[in-house]
């Protein structure tokens, strides 16, 4: 039992901090180059990233999901590709 509870505070923690973060990152660059720079989204260090999530949902959510739909572009062209 105690196990699991560990288990599953290391994968949120993970999730969170790390998967979050590159997600984000990786949204925000692909709306920029996307768009040619019309869409900015702010990049933050790892610091500063869980404070400016909490604050900011809508501008999160959308950088989160480009990031998440590029990774998950990248995945299934790599399978088709094999």
């Amino acid at each position: 039992m105690l196990m699991g509870s560990i288990a599953e505070l290391f994968f949120w923690f993970f999730w969170d901090f790390l998967l979050s973060f590159v997600l984000y990152t990786t949204g925000a660059v692909v709306l920029r180059v996307v768009s040619f720079g019309r869409i900015q989204k702010p990049i933050f260090v790892p610091g500063v990233f869980s404070n400016e999530k909490r604050l900011a949902r809508n501008d999160f959510f959308s950088a989160y999901i480009s990031g998440f739909f590029f990774y998950l572009v990248l995945l299934a062209l790599i399978i088709w590709l094999k």
